[in-house]
C-alpha cells in the first residue's frame, strides 16, 4: 500500500500544478421553448471532455440569454428548467470550444430531452439521475478511454459490490458476482436487450461476457439490487446495460492500433454520422483483439466484434431505433487446476502453488469457438402529449463449439477427439404504453412474447456415442411500472410487477444414444415478482435517503433440465439434467444514503444490502434417476439457498480542476444453508472475499495529457478444486489480488484542431503482484501501447 500512497501523492502534486489552467473559451447563446419564446431562469451546463468530473454552469436572464466561460476543446452543452414540478430539457449538443473565440449556440427545451443527464436501468424507462430511488452507477465512454479498457469486464472492476474474475487471461471464462451472489444472478443487457445464452449451464451470459468489447460504447448503466420485476430471469442481484454510442451532428470517427506483452494486439475504429437537424444518426464500431502467447506462452485467443446503432425521427410523433452487436471468438483452453498429494478431507487448505495444488496446465488439443449476434428494432409513437406507444423485436443467436482431444493432463477422451456443439436462439416481441398520468405520476405497462430454442449435439471419439437434443420454450409476460413523486419531487416512489408463464415443448432426441428416456416433462411454474423503491431528497443539505426491496427469480435453464456431458469412463454422453426442476427464487432489500458536499466536488455514498436465496438449483454428486434415465455421475437438483449481506461505501472527489478520485470499499458476508462441497462443514460461499477495495485516480494536465491509476485489492477467498487422483473435491484458501494499472495518454491536435492524434500506453499489474483466480494463473507486469486518430 506504500506504493499506492506514493502514486496518490504524485497525482495530487501534479494537480496542484495544473490547477491554474483557466476557462478561457467563451460560450453564449439563448434558451427557448418549443414555440420559440425565450426562457428565463434556465440552467445551462457544459461538460468538457478535458474535465468531465466538473460541470460548468450558467443561467439565462429575462431575455433567455446566457454567457460564461468553459475550457477549450470538445464538450457537450445542454439546458434544463424545472417549473411547476415538471422539468424540461434540451437535447445535448456536441461542441468544439476554441480558446479566446466566442461559441454561439441556441437550445430548445422539450419534455423529452436531456438524455445525457438521465438513466434507464432503474425502472426500464428514462429518468433524471437525481430522481432515481435505487442504487445505480454509470461509466461513461470517457472513462473507458482514460483507463484504456478493452472489454466490459475490465470496465466493471471499480464498481462497489462487484466481484470480477477472469480465469487465465484474455478470452477465457469471465464472471461477475454481485453482492456476494453467483455468476448467474447478474443480468447483462446490450442497448436494453437481454444477452444470455440459452444453451449455457445456467442460461445466463457467462460464455460471452469476456467477448463483449468496449468499442463504440457510449456508457454503461449498472443497477445493484433486485431487477427481476423489470428484466426477468437472471436479474436477482443486479443488471448491467452497455449502450452503443449515439451519433452527434456531422461526421465523426476514429481508428486506433495497439500492441504489447503476451503477444497482445488490438485494432479498432468507429464512425458516426448525424444530420444537422438531429433527426437521424447512425454509429458503427469494429474491433479485433488477440493474444498469440497469453499467460503461459501458449494461450492464444482472439475476438472480432462489430456493433452499430441507428436513431431516427421521421416525423414529430414517430421515433425509430435499432442496434446490432456481433461477436466471434476463439480460445485455446487449459486444463483445470488440480490437487497435489493427499490432502486432509473436509479441511480448508492454504493454497501454495506446486506444493499442495498445481495451477492450470496447457492442454494442446482443447479449443472453444463461440459467436453471437444480437439485434433489435423499436418504434415509438407519440399518441398525445401524455402517451407514448412502443413496439419492437429483439433477436439473439448463439453458437459454441468445444473440441477436446486425448492429449493433456487429467481426464481426456479415450480413442479420439470429442466435440460438443451448442446452438441457441431467443426471439422476443414486445409492446408497451408509457402514460404520464399527471405531472407527478407515470404508468408503464407492457407485454412480451418470447421463444427460446436449445440444441445440443455430441460427437464422440466413435460415432456410436453421438447424440442430439433439441427443445423449445415459450414465455408470455405482463409487466407494469408505476412512478410517483411528491413534495416538489423530493419524494420519489417506483413500484413494479411482473408475471411470466412458460410453455415447454416436447423434447426431441436422436433415435440412438438418446440421453433421456422414460420421463414426463412439464411446464415450469409461473413467476411473479414485485419491486418497490422509495427515496427522499433534502435540498438544504444535498442528502438523499433511499430504500429498495424486491423478489427475484431464475427459470431453470434448458441445459439444467436436458444437459449432458461426455464421460471418459463410459465413452458416452451421460444425462445430468432434471426436466422437473423448480425455479430459483429470492428476496432482497437495500438501504442507503447519498451525500453531496463542497458544491458538488465531493459525493459520499453508503448502502446496506441483504439478499436471501430461498430456492436454488445445485449440482449433487448423487442424484436420483429421471424416469428410467440413470444419472450415475450426479446431476442438477433443487437445493436450499443462502444469504448474502454487507455494506458498500464509495467516495468521489474532485479536489482540484483536472483531478478526480473515486474509491470504494465493500464488505460481504455470504453464507450457504448447506455446504457447497459434499463432506465438508464449510458454509461460507465459495469464491467470495469478505473485503474489497478499489481506487481510481484521473489527472488531466493542460488538457492534452491524461494519467489514470486504477487499483483493486481483495481479501482471501475459498475455492473448490477437484482432485483427479482421489476423485474428491478439496477446498483451498487463496490470497486476494493487489492489482494496479497505470495509463497515460497525450492528445496532439492536427488539421486546425479538427482532428487529433492520441498516443497512449498502459502498464498492467504495475506492482507485479502474483495471484491466482480460482487456481488459474494470471499475468504479471505487462505493458501495451498504441496510437489513434479521432476526427
Amino acid at each position: 500500500m506504500k506504493i499506492v500512497t506514493i502514486v496518490l501523492v504524485i497525482f495530487m502534486a501534479t494537480g496542484a500544478v495544473v490547477a491554474q489552467n483557466g476557462t478561457n473559451s467563451p460560450v453564449e447563446g439563448g434558451v427557448f421553448d418549443s414555440d420559440g419564446n425565450p426562457v428565463e431562469g434556465a440552467e445551462v451546463k457544459v461538460i468538457s471532455e478535458a474535465y468531465p468530473e466538473k460541470v460548468y454552469k450558467g443561467n439565462t436572464g429575462s431575455d433567455g440569454r446566457f454567457s460564461f466561460n468553459v475550457p477549450q476543446g470538445n464538450g457537450k452543452i445542454s439546458a434544463s428548467k424545472n417549473e411547476g414540478g415538471v422539468t424540461r430539457y434540451s437535447e445535448p449538443r456536441d461542441m468544439v470550444f476554441v480558446i479566446h473565440r466566442t461559441t454561439e449556440v441556441n437550445l430548445v427545451l422539450t419534455l423529452s430531452g436531456g438524455v445525457s443527464e438521465r438513466v434507464d436501468i432503474a425502472t426500464g424507462v428514462t429518468q433524471p439521475f437525481s430522481e432515481v430511488s435505487k442504487t445505480v452507477d454509470t461509466i461513461s465512454g470517457n472513462e473507458f478511454r482514460d483507463r484504456n479498457e478493452n472489454s466490459l469486464v475490465d470496465a466493471l472492476r471499480s464498481v462497489p459490490g462487484f466481484r470480477i474474475q477472469q480465469l487465465g487471461g484474455f478470452g477465457r471464462t469471465a464472471s461477475i458476482k454481485t453482492r456476494g451472489l453467483r455468476n448467474q444472478d447478474t443480468a447483462i443487457l446490450l442497448n436494453g436487450q437481454r444477452l444470455r445464452d440459452p444453451t449455457a449451464i445456467t442460461g445466463d451470459a457467462s460464455p460471452f461476457i469476456s467477448e463483449v468489447s468496449s468499442v463504440n460504447t457510449g456508457r454503461i448503466e449498472i443497477l445493484r439490487g433486485s431487477g427481476s420485476s423489470i428484466y426477468g430471469t437472471n436479474a436477482i442481484g443486479g443488471v448491467i446495460d452497455l449502450s452503443t454510442a449515439r451519433a452527434g451532428r456531422g461526421i465523426h470517427g476514429s481508428f486506433t492500433s495497439e500492441g504489447g506483452g503476451l503477444g497482445y494486439t488490438r485494432f479498432f475504429g468507429d464512425a458516426a454520422f448525424g444530420t444537422n437537424d438531429g433527426r437521424f444518426g447512425a454509429t458503427a464500431g469494429i474491433s479485433r483483439n488477440g493474444v498469440t502467447r497469453g499467460v503461459d506462452g501458449a494461450d492464444d485467443a482472439d475476438n472480432t466484434s462489430f456493433n452499430t446503432r441507428f436513431d431516427g425521427k421521421p416525423t414529430e410523433r414517430l421515433s425509430l431505433t435499432g442496434s446490432l452487436f456481433v461477436s466471434d471468438g476463439y480460445v485455446r483452453l487449459n486444463s483445470n487446476p488440480d490437487t497435489v498429494g493427499a490432502q486432509p478431507p473436509g479441511q480448508i487448505i492454504d493454497a501454495i502453488e506446486g506444493v499442495n495444488f498445481v495451477a492450470d496446465i496447457n492442454d494442446p488439443d482443447n479449443f472453444q469457438r463461440s459467436d453471437f449476434i444480437a439485434g433489435q428494432v423499436t418504434a415509438s409513437y407519440l399518441i398525445n402529449s401524455k402517451t407514448v406507444f412502443s413496439a419492437g423485436y429483439k433477436g439473439l443467436k448463439t453458437s459454441r463449439e468445444n473440441e477436446n482431444g486425448g492429449l493433456g493432463p487429467g481426464f481426456q477422451p479415450f480413442g479420439g477427439t470429442q466435440f460438443s456443439l451448442f446452438d441457441g436462439s431467443i426471439h422476443t416481441i414486445d409492446a408497451k404504453v408509457d402514460w404520464t398520468v399527471s405531472t407527478s405520476s407515470r404508468l408503464i405497462a407492457g407485454y412480451e412474447y418470447e421463444v427460446e430454442e436449445y440444441a445440443n449435439e455430441g460427437i464422440g471419439p466413435t460415432s456410436a456415442a453421438d447424440f442430439l437434443t433439441s427443445v423449445d420454450q415459450e414465455g408470455s409476460t405482463f409487466y407494469a411500472q408505476y412512478l410517483h413523486s411528491a413534495f416538489k419531487r423530493r419524494l420519489q416512489f417506483a413500484g413494479g410487477f411482473r408475471a411470466q408463464s412458460f410453455s415447454l415443448s416436447t423434447p426431441v432426441f436422436s433415435v440412438t444414444n438418446a440421453p433421456y428416456a422414460g420421463f414426463q416433462s412439464s411446464d415450469p411454474p409461473a413467476a411473479y415478482t414485485l419491486d418497490g423503491a422509495i427515496s427522499y431528497f433534502l435540498p438544504g443539505t444535498d442528502t438523499k435517503f433511499r430504500f429498495h426491496a424486491g423478489n427475484g427469480y431464475r427459470v431453470p435453464s434448458l441445459y439444467e433440465r436436458f444437459g449432458s456431458f461426455f464421460s471418459s469412463f463410459s465413452g458416452a454422453f451421460t444425462a445430468i439434467g432434471d426436466p422437473g426442476l423448480e425455479p430459483e427464487r429470492s428476496i432482497a432489500i437495500d438501504a442507503g444514503i447519498d451525500q453531496v458536499l463542497a458544491d458538488g466536488r465531493l459525493t459520499l455514498s453508503g448502502t446496506y444490502f441483504y439478499t436471501k436465496l430461498t430456492d436454488t438449483i445445485g449440482y449433487g454428486n448423487f442424484a436420483p434417476p429421471i424416469g428410467s434415465t440413470a444419472r450415475p455421475f450426479g446431476g442438477y437438483l433443487n437445493t436450499e439457498g443462502g444469504i448474502a449481506r454487507g455494506v458498500e461505501f464509495s467516495a468521489s472527489v474532485s479536489p482540484l480542476d483536472g483531478l478526480s478520485i473515486f474509491s470504494s470499499y465493500t464488505y460481504t458476508n455470504s453464507d450457504q444453508n448447506s455446504p457447497q462441497v459434499a463432506g465438508s462443514t464449510v458454509l461460507r460461499t465459495l469464491g467470495i472475499p469478505d473485503h474489497r477495495f478499489t481506487l481510481n485516480l484521473t489527472q488531466r494536465i493542460a488538457r492534452r495529457l491524461t494519467m489514470n491509476f486504477d487499483f483493486e485489492a481483495s481479501s482471501s477467498y475459498l475455492v473448490p478444486i477437484f482432485s483427479s487422483s482421489s476423485f474428491s473435491t478439496v477446498i483451498y484458501r487463496f490470497d486476494g489480488n493487489r492489482k494496479g494499472d497505470l495509463t497515460a495518454s497525450y492528445l496532439l491536435p492536427i488539421l486546425g484542431e479538427k482532428a487529433n492524434l492520441r498516443f497512449f500506453g498502459t502498464i498492467e499489474n504495475l506492482f507485479d503482484y502474483e495471484y491466482f483466480e480460482n487456481g488459474f494463473r494470471t499475468a504479471g507486469r505487462t505493458a501495451r501501447g498504441g496510437i489513434g486518430i479521432r476526427f
